[in-house]
């Protein structure tokens, strides 16, 4: 359990005193999770491009037989 703020004269501090209090306190996240997150973005950035990047690679269809080869995987040698 938390307990009340007692102000100097005795009695309890009013809230504003209390939230002043808790917002000049040493609680934040700080310049490491600042880097770290602004590292992350970076990073995801290079990631999304690069994926673009292999997207714009695959072909639109995916068909069964070759482009360039013989059609049904024939060599297109009668050899046998």
């Amino acid at each position: 359990m938390v307990k009340p703020a007692i102000s100097a004269h005795g009695g309890f501090a009013p809230m504003a005193q209390r939230l002043e209090e808790a917002r000049t306190s040493d609680i934040g996240p700080g310049l490491i999770a600042f880097t770290i997150v602004v590292l992350l973005a970076i990073a995801t950035f290079f990631l999304l491009r690069s994926m673009m990047h292999h997207i714009r690679k695959v072909p639109p269809t995916f068909d069964d037989e070759p482009v360039d080869g013989p059609p049904n995987g024939s060599s297109g040698s009668d050899v046998g």
